[in-house]
């Protein structure tokens, strides 16, 4: 018999209190299921694991560690149903698997870990997707740590190999942002200056304009007062004819 059988045979003897006089050697048949419920536990077929496991429990109601195997089992093929409807996409499905199994197991640690899991999953296609909108440094960087701290629960050494890739293109892309900011400052600096100084020249010519037109209207009148007065004319505008 091999070392695997071995060791659940004995655990079941002791279990059943092999050695005391007061006690029967247990049956062969409790023996044969308890080997078949540990081998399947073994090839982490769970759902024949649970159903042994039940026949087991039922020939002795006392085994509180088989109760116990019995749980996990079941855990087990709740993940095992909740990863099939996972694979199809099915992620609310999946969801609503483990959640009734944890209303059955509610201190079940792999069933807890499993739902925080799915419910991470619920959002991931959104987050990812936010990412891939992004159009500057600054909205890239909000949607990647919305996603790192919304996925952190299904952290994959993939996962965060997308994660990294992101970031340092999310760099480069504030790096040109930067220089591109300081290129259009310059170059607004610049424009200011010039239309400062075509503002200068535009005062200048026309305060030179302004000189030029009241120095010829200086000449005029200085012209007019040195030509005298027009001769009147005592027949002009008089109305008698001639």
């Amino acid at each position: 018999m091999n070392k695997f059988i071995t060791i659940p045979i004995i655990t079941i003897l002791l279990a059943a209190g092999c050695g005391k006089s007061e006690h029967p050697d247990p049956p062969v048949e409790r023996v044969g299921l308890a080997v078949r419920f540990f081998k399947s536990m073994a090839k982490r077929d769970a759902g024949i694991a649970v159903r042994q496991g039940k026949n087991l429990l039922a020939l002795d109601r006392s085994q509180n560690n088989i109760r116990t195997m019995i749980a996990i089992q079941e855990s087990n093929q709740a993940i095992a149903d909740a990863q099939k409807l996972l694979d199809e996409g099915k992620v609310d499905q999946a969801l609503q698997v483990i959640d009734r199994r944890l209303q059955e197991f509610p201190d079940n640690y792999a069933l807890a870990g499993t739902r925080a899991k799915l419910r991470q999953l619920r959002n991931a296609e959104k987050l990812l997707n936010d990412m891939k909108r992004a159009r500057n440094a600054a909205a890239m960087s909000g949607a990647r740590s919305a996603a790192e701290t919304g996925l952190s629960q299904n952290t994959t050494t993939k996962l965060a190999d997308f994660f990294r890739k992101y970031e340092a293109k999310e760099k480069k892309i504030a790096a040109l942002e930067r220089k591109n900011t300081q290129a259009s400052l310059d170059a607004a600096s610049d424009a200011a200056e010039r239309a400062k100084a075509e503002d200068a020249r535009r005062e200048a010519e026309n305060l030179a304009f302004m000189q030029e037109m009241a120095e010829k209207t200086g000449e005029s009148e200085k012209m007019r007062k040195e030509a005298g007065g027009v001769p009147f004319d005592p027949s002009a505008g008089s109305g008698e004819k001639r």
